[in-house]
This record gives C-alpha cells, sequence and structure tokens, in this order.
C-alpha cells in the first residue's frame, strides 16, 4: 500500500492555534523545501511518511512559535551602550532535521576512504648548457 505524506491545519491544531489559511501556507512553503532537501518524500512508495511528517510538522510548530520578528535589546552604562539584535531564523529546517529527513531518504552522505598525497611532483632535471644564464 502505497504511502503519500500529507500534512493538513488539522495535524496542527493538537500543538498551536494557526489561522488555518496561515497554516495550509507555512504547510505548502515547509513541503516544498523539505522536497528539495528530500525528494523521495514526494514519492508515492515513501515508506517514512510518518516520521517526514514529524519532522515538517515540528518544523512549522517552531516557526509559528518564533514568529517573523527579530529581537532586539539595548543597553546603556554611562558613555557605554551595547544594541543587540538577534534575527529570527532564516532556514526553516535545522540541520539535525535536514539530516533526519535525508536519512528518511536513505541520502546521507557517508564517510568514505581518501588518501592525501604529499610527495612533490616530479622535477625534470634541465641539462646546464640549455640554460641562459647572465653573461653567457
Amino acid at each position: 500500500m502505497p504511502l503519500v505524506l500529507e500534512l493538513t491545519p488539522a495535524d496542527l491544531a493538537p500543538f498551536a492555534t494557526i489561522p488555518e489559511a496561515k497554516a495550509a501556507q507555512m504547510i505548502t512553503d515547509a513541503l516544498a523545501i523539505a522536497r528539495t532537501i528530500a525528494p523521495c518524500i514526494a514519492d508515492d512508495e515513501f515508506e517514512h511518511a510518518d516520521a517526514a511528517k514529524a519532522i515538517i510538522r515540528g518544523a512549522i510548530l517552531r516557526w509559528d512559535a518564533t514568529g517573523a520578528a527579530a529581537l532586539t535589546t539595548q543597553s546603556t552604562a554611562g558613555p557605554i551602550s551595547e544594541t543587540v539584535t538577534v534575527g529570527a531564523r532564516r532556514s526553516m529546517f535545522f540541520p539535525s532535521e535536514i539530516t533526519g529527513l535525508q536519512k528518511l531518504c536513505g541520502q546521507q552522505r557517508r564517510g568514505r576512504a581518501y588518501t592525501i598525497d604529499t610527495t612533490p611532483p616530479p622535477t625534470t632535471s634541465v641539462p646546464v648548457r640549455v640554460l641562459n644564464l647572465p653573461g653567457q
């Protein structure tokens, strides 16, 4: 039986109160980005739909909880002042979520053996008679 990854605003409702239109657009965006990270989630034969759904749902809920605004704090002590601005996260998925989605597709890159050659390249010896030395 083919499993298809489907996520609806009703899947988010038990965790957060998000207007349905906003939730639908967030789901559309998250699924579009997730498909670029792990293309196999769009396949009809994808076997890990529930796990992918959980990862994507978590990212959407975090996105909703953080909002779109950045946080700015300002401190002043005498003539010295400091302003710290922490911007909203720019990526939809955390690196661990990206890795998780890729593992579900079997796309996780594994380390491979490699060599590094530290010897210099072979030199060709030029006979002295062909050299143009100053004063000859």
